[in-house]
């Protein structure tokens, strides 16, 4: 296999399947998700437990999810 090959066959298959709303769905769950661990971390450290960032986590992801399936939905009709 050649070096940088898949790279370019990923990229052609973002160009030709990632549509726009798509690309707005990714957006708005990567702006929602809880993508820092360290967070998690400090507010497990402060709160001396493990139930708020749990809470924490599943209330972002979810709110995520929600968030870019709506944007997906909105933007696809």
């Amino acid at each position: 296999m050649e070096p940088g090959r898949d790279s370019t066959s990923l990229q052609h298959a973002l160009q030709r399947d990632l549509t726009p709303a798509g690309a707005f769905s990714l957006l708005v769950f990567f702006a929602f998700a809880m993508q820092c661990m360290s967070t998690l971390a400090v507010v497990r450290r402060e709160t001396g437990g493990w139930r708020w960032p749990a809470i924490q986590f599943v209330y972002m992801s979810a709110l995520a999810y929600v968030s870019s399936f709506a944007v997906f939905h909105l933007l696809s009709r």
